[in-house]
């Protein structure tokens, strides 16, 4: 992969490809020429990319300072604006060899820090190493001074400086001791994604559309105090839009120069069609597929320009990128292999793609980016919405294996078999990918959240999966920061301590005594769900002035226009704009927490095998030296085994969570429901390393369960139907707004039409019985274990994490840990 700042040396240009006839009408390349160009390059871009170490790009900090102190008296939206045009005016340009233009830093493989969300991050780690999901994160001395300077800046102006500030006036909580026990996770310092923006509207009316219809509102706006923040709002609308087609106009002006230094022949007439369809899109509607899928990834770079972060999802795109595909077809000659060597250029493009926030992030998240793609599902009719070039990103993916994008298959039961069959061919790659999701049920969840916002069925049947398992309306649904993540597991441990978190010492929860005088079941359980109604008015209310903080700091002028309901509404998207609301309240560790009092209720006040008090003395030792109690407690009732008992104790606790959080009343935005998210991304990982021992017969540190209904690695011992009987009773599905669930399978398990059709059965079998989400792993445990003694060997190893594929060697030590101790299934067992 080419690595220029500006004008590459003709040494750095793609070489020729002997043997192809090159040029078509007007000097343009053939069809099949420009595919093995593109071909290439994305298999030359995916090899540096395992490779190369992600690196802290300075150059929007620089500009970032100069905005906030040039436009400082601007309302916030416009102020963030300008800082968008100055990024996309200034930073550096350059074109490798892919023919898919437009990077998201000026270097490859480059992060983005955005201190203006939260910068204590930088300030406490700047001198520790840095790891993203492609591994150690560079910066020169030059650069950190930069980035300490720039945190320093706003460490006491970001949004979450502001929302802690806030925290305390109002309510007067600090957020940072429940983090560092591990009950919570903050919200405002870490940026995230847009959901899924309504590509297709945006695509197929253009830039240069849109900004003659926010002209057009905002002369037509009389200037009241009323109409003020709408005014500033089409304001940044029209700046925001207008830099992203310069950005376009200068990526044109550049291959127009290195055309003009080239001596290949060939390269100059790609690089001349690049400057070509640069100049058209995005501002204009686009003429064929290539310009429409160029369309997609400018728009697409705006956004993550604009706000970086995990979760911006192309949702459907082989769905509202087909009409340009069979336009190409009948007219020019197109074929699937050509769509399928743009949607590698495009691949690749999205896992060159990445972040970095702190530690705490890159442990929660493991570098998942979120970059999930939709196949399958209905249309408006509630017919089957696949199009063909569903089945060539599914090629694609089966090709390059790529961790980003992610594949989400829609199921129904409508979908055809060979369709099916493709998607396990990508399950056997090993890859993790695709994961399945329920259509029928999460329509059924779309109607239920937004029934007071007036969905109609034919809007319900456009929701996809965005990010990890999180589910809304294409283009529609806009995620917001109302609450974090929280963690079930450490409200047990603060149940057996009177509210007092062990590992830090500090009072973190609710005063429930000493719970060696409990004389019940009922009595531990009052004292959990004690523990929880505390750490949601905790959570609740500090998610409110998250929220606030983030409107008045952050307000992003770009992404909010691509969204449906902001232009009309003339507000952006933390200020009430967007049509529909996901809110990111995600539940942690469920599974654990009901796991362990399965077991104080078993081995307790059933059995009488224990006292309440010699389980609390072994597990204040994280049961060392007692060993003959830890094993009463692993052998105790688990989830994951079809036993009615503890799957009917696993809907209780997720049903009482549920419950207590809308105890609290609806979201920031009022009309809009905030409801949990149920998944865990490595977020498990992250709570297992703050939370204690455990009466499940956990020790100290250990991962927690991953996902939300999966079993606890190596407690599921009656095979893959009971398994699937217990996770989809575990929630309600319909009423949590998201779910999550993993299963691991050996590698024959899934050989042949045979096992193919015995995985198809697994699934049909679980989505008919509630299950919204299922995820599989593919690979063995003695491969896994390999691959931690020997990483350099399987440096492109991939495994399912949770909602998200990534590179096993680069996971943390727990996470690969935890993946190596789930059940190894088969469909003989």
């Amino acid at each position: 992969m080419s690595v220029p700042n500006a004008l590459p040396s003709e040494a750095l240009l793609a070489p020729s490809i002997p043997g192809l006839s090159p040029f078509r009408e007007k000097g343009k390349l053939t069809n099949a020429a420009q595919s093995a160009r593109c071909s290439e390059a994305a298999s030359r871009a995916k090899e540096f990319l395992l490779d190369a170490p992600q690196k802290i790009d300075t150059e929007r900090l620089t500009h970032l300072l100069d905005v906030y102190r040039e436009y400082s008296q601007e309302p916030v939206i416009v102020l963030r604006a300008r800082v968008f045009e100055r990024v996309l005016q200034k930073k550096t340009l350059y074109i490798d060899d892919n023919p898919l233009v437009g990077t998201v830093t000026s270097k490859p493989a480059g992060v983005y820090p955005y201190p203006e969300w939260g910068a204590e991050w930088i300030l406490r780690e700047a001198d520790q190493p840095m790891v993203s999901h492609l591994g150690e994160v560079e910066l020169s001395d030059e650069e950190r001074a930069t980035l300490i300077e720039t945190a320093k800046y706003f460490q006491t102006r970001s949004a979450e400086a502001k929302a802690r500030e806030l925290s305390r006036e109002l309510h007067g909580f600090d957020p940072r001791d429940s983090v560092a026990a591990g009950l919570i996770t903050e919200t405002a310092p870490y940026t995230i994604g847009s959901g899924t923006l309504d590509y297709a509207t945006f695509i197929r009316r253009g830039l240069g559309d849109i900004i003659r219809e926010t002209e057009g509102r905002l002369k037509a706006l009389p200037l009241t105090q009323e109409n003020a923040s709408k005014v500033d709002f089409y304001r940044a609308v029209l700046i925001s839009l207008n830099a992203l087609i310069h950005l376009a106009h200068r990526y044109a002006e550049l291959a127009e120069q290195l055309a003009g230094v080239t001596g290949d022949a060939v390269r100059r007439a790609e690089l001349l069609e690049i400057a070509e369809v640069c100049r058209h899109v995005p501002e204009n509607p686009p003429r064929n597929f290539r310009e429409a899928i160029q369309s997609w990834w400018f728009l697409h770079l705006g956004n993550q320009i604009e706000q970086s972060g995990c979760g911006s999802s192309p949702g459907r795109i082989g769905q509202y990128l087909d009409p340009w595909f069979q336009a190409d077809k009948l007219q020019n000659g197109f074929t699937r292999e050509d769509a399928q060597a743009w949607f590698k250029c495009l691949f690749v493009k999205i896992l060159e793609y990445g972040y970095y926030q702190g530690l705490i992030s890159a442990r929660t998240n493991s570098g998942h980016t979120g970059h999930t793609i939709n196949l399958g599902g209905l249309n408006a009719a509630g017919q089957d919405a696949t199009t063909e070039l569903d089945s060539v990103l599914l090629d694609t993916q089966i090709e390059l294996q790529n961790i980003q994008p992610t594949i989400t298959i829609l199921y129904h039961d409508g979908l055809k078999e060979d369709f099916l069959l493709k998607a396990v061919e990508l399950e056997r790659t090993g890859l993790g990918q695709p994961q399945w999701m329920n259509t029928r049920l999460i329509i059924e969840r779309t109607l239920a959240r937004h029934a007071k916002n007036g969905i109609t069925i034919e809007d319900a049947r456009a929701s996809i999966n965005m990010s990890c398992v999180g589910t809304g309306v294409e283009g529609r649904t806009a995620f917001v920061h109302e609450g974090g993540t929280f963690n079930l597991a450490k409200c047990i441990e603060l149940a057996l301590h009177d509210g007092v978190d062990p590992g830090t010492g500090l009072v973190v929860g609710a005063r429930t005594g000493d719970p060696r005088a409990f004389k019940s079941f009922e009595d531990v359980y009052d004292a959990w769900l004690r523990q929880v109604e505390h750490l949601f008015k905790v959570q609740r209310a500090f998610g409110s002035v998250s929220t606030k903080a983030l409107g008045e700091t952050i307000a992003p002028a770009f992404r909010s226009a691509l969204y449906g309901g902001c232009l009309e509404r003339g507000k952006h998207v933390f200020d009430g704009g967007v049509d529909y609301y996901l809110y990111f309240v995600i539940s942690n560790a469920g599974v654990d927490a009901a796991n362990s009092l399965a077991a104080i209720r078993h081995l307790v006040f059933e059995t009488g095998r224990l006292t309440l008090g010699e389980l609390l003395d072994a597990v204040d030792a994280n049961f060392e030296g007692h060993d003959r109690i830890r094993t009463l407690c692993l052998n105790a009732p688990k989830h994951g085994n079809g036993d009615p008992e503890i799957d009917a104790l696993v809907r209780r606790v997720y049903d009482d969570a549920f419950k207590t959080f809308h105890a609290a009343g609806y979201s920031y935005f009022g009309d809009h429901i905030a409801n949990i998210e149920a998944y865990s991304l490595s977020i498990h990982n992250y709570y297992g390393l703050k939370t204690g021992a455990l009466p499940s017969g956990r020790q100290k540190g250990r991962p927690l369960t991953d996902g939300s209904v999966s079993a606890t690695p190596g407690t599921d011992k009656k095979g893959p139907l009971a398994l699937i009987q217990s996770a989809a009773q575990a929630v309600d599905a319909v009423k949590y707004g998201s779910n999550h669930f993993n299963m691991k399978f050996h590698p024959t398990a899934l050989a042949g039409i045979g096992g193919a059709r015995k995985l198809l059965s697994l699934i049909k079998t679980y989505m008919d019985a509630g299950g919204s989400h299922i995820q599989f792993n593919v690979v063995t445990s003695e491969t896994l274990r390999k691959a931690q003694a020997n990483p350099d060997a399987y440096k492109g190893l991939t495994v399912r994490v949770a909602g998200f594929s990534a590179y096993f060697t680069r996971l943390h030590k727990g996470v690969q840990d935890e993946i190596i101790e789930r059940t190894e299934l088969t469909f003989d067992c």
